[in-house]
This record gives C-alpha cells, structure tokens and sequence, in this order.
C-alpha cells in the first residue's frame, strides 16, 4: 500500500535545511553561520514573511571542503558561484527533502576581505536554535549589518521603504546605529552601508559607489550593471576579465529559463540575444540620460 503523501509547509523544510547543513558541518569541521531567515532574531525581522531558502556564510577557506560534502549527501548544484550573481558570492544548491540553500563564500558590500570579515562576525557570534539544532548565528549588530547590505541589493523605489530598513536602521536606537557603522568599518563595507541608508552622494567619484548606485536603482539595465562592474574592479586585469564575462551567455540560467539542459543552438541564440538587448539597453540608457539632463536644465544651478 503506497504511502499517503504529507506536504511540509515551506517555513519548516527551510529550517530543517538549516539544521541539516548545521548537521554536515558538525561532522566536516566547518565553520560557518547561519543567516537572514529564520536565523534572524525575532526583533529584526520583517513581520509575517518567511523565506523560501536557507542561507549560510561559510568560512572562505572552507567552503571547498563543504561543497563537497552537500554534494555528497545528496544536494544538487543549480548555479555556482560565478553564476549566481554579478557579485560572483554564492553558489545555489537543491535538495529533495530539504529545499533550497544558498552558501554563501563571501557577503555583498563586505566582501573586500572575506577572510577578514568572517573572522570578524565569527568572533562576535551568538548561538540559537534551528530545527532542534544549535546554530552559529552573527550577534544583532552582524545580522542588522547583514540584512541592510542586502536592502542596498533590493532595487527597491526608496530604501527607507524596505521593510527591512525601518526595523534596522530607520526605527533603530541611534546606539543601535551607531554599532551597525563601527561594524561596517571593521569589515569595509561603508560605501554598501552608504546605499542602505541613503547616504551614497558621500562618495561619489569611489568607483565602489557606482556600482552600488546601479544596484539600489530600480530598472537598472544589465549593461549599467556591467559597465559599473568594469569600473569597480579594483585591477586592470580584474577589470579586463569582467568585461569578457559580459559577453558569455550563464548556462546555469539558461537551463533555469528553458527548464532543461541547453543545446548549442539554444547557447548562441541566447548570445546573440545578449547584443539585441545589449542595444535595447544602450537606448534605455540614453533615454534616461536626456531626461536626467532635462530635469537638471528645468531646475537650475542648485
């Protein structure tokens, strides 16, 4: 007689994620904190959302030793850690009875120093409870930190409009502030800080406040996007490698798109859809540059 079926609600398998990769970590040796979610202390978190991933941050050094043990214990790899992202921070895996986790080798906005930044918000670390399992989890301040760094990435219409923004920053004790600056500094991530809070105008000409520009605007083009990545990239070499990778089509999300292994014939017509919309996006740009201009003529000299 076959089994009946029972759906686990979506907020659990996330935390039993959670304390299955809390589980594997016990057993490789690996450090690593758990983050955003669940994880979150009650206070700072937005009221009535629920995650629909686990997140972990994982010591730099090892992360190698940890992917190979989720894939190992059953978790496929969606997209890697150059696929993920334009920040290049975290690799996306799937398991049948766990869902979906991200594992994150370094932390947008804090990512100058990953080593440096983990051992920070490792030595600070507090502990909680996931799915029965005892779980390194940052202190508050490393979790408001974290949280705001990933409202600067939301391209939401005005960041104090992020739920997220209002519990962490904008109905935050000016102690409470105070504390998310200093640990921002420790781990150099004041010019991400800077776009959480508004505050960007304070660096402008950092090639690190273009690109964080590009990502907290709502819209931003993929060719902003990729010319404000030249621009950050802290070598010639960096930036050089880069602006080669803007032209290569992210097979990881191409399957995602096609729901299937893509063919050859999908992978150039998807690179040469990369120009059409390269085009498209330079029109856009162009656009928004004559009505930037236009504002600025109808106001006058400030």
């Amino acid at each position: 007689m076959e089994e009946p079926r029972t759906d686990v609600p979506l907020h659990v398998r996330v935390e039993l994620a959670h304390g299955a990769t809390q589980v594997l970590a016990n057993q490789q040796k690996v450090d690593l904190l758990h983050i955003k979610g669940p994880a979150v202390a009650e206070g700072l978190r937005r009221p009535g959302t629920a995650s629909t991933d686990a997140d972990v941050l994982v010591r730099p050094q090892h992360v190698p030793r940890f992917m190979a043990g989720l894939e190992r214990t059953g978790w496929i790899l969606r997209t890697d850690f150059r696929d993920g992202s334009a920040f290049e921070h975290a690799a996306g895996l799937y398991h049948p009875h766990w869902g979906l986790l991200d594992v994150h080798r370094r932390f947008p906005g804090m990512d100058r120093d990953p080593e440096h930044t983990f051992e920070v918000l490792w030595g600070r670390r507090e502990h909680t409870r996931l799915a029965a399992i005892d779980v390194a989890v940052p202190d508050r301040t490393g979790q408001q930190l974290v949280l705001l760094l990933h409202v600067a990435r939301s391209e939401a219409p005005a960041m104090d409009q992020h739920p997220d923004h209002a519990v962490n920053w904008g109905h935050a004790s000016e102690q409470d502030r105070q504390a998310v600056v200093e640990l921002a500094r420790e781990v150099h991530a004041e010019v991400a800080l800077a776009a959480a809070t508004d505050q960007l105008d304070a660096y402008d000409g950092d090639p690190e406040a273009a690109l964080w520009r590009v990502f907290s605007r709502p819209g931003h083009t993929r060719l902003e996007e990729w010319r404000a990545r030249v621009q950050a990239a802290p070598t010639r070499r960096a930036k050089v490698g880069v602006a080669l990778r803007a032209f290569l089509v992210n097979k990881a999300w191409l399957a995602e798109d096609l729901g299937r292994p893509p063919t050859r014939a999908d992978m150039v017509r998807a690179f040469g859809g990369r120009f059409v919309q390269g085009a498209r996006d330079l029109g856009r740009m162009s656009r928004r540059s004559a009505q930037e201009h236009l504002h600025i003529d109808r106001e006058g000299p400030s």
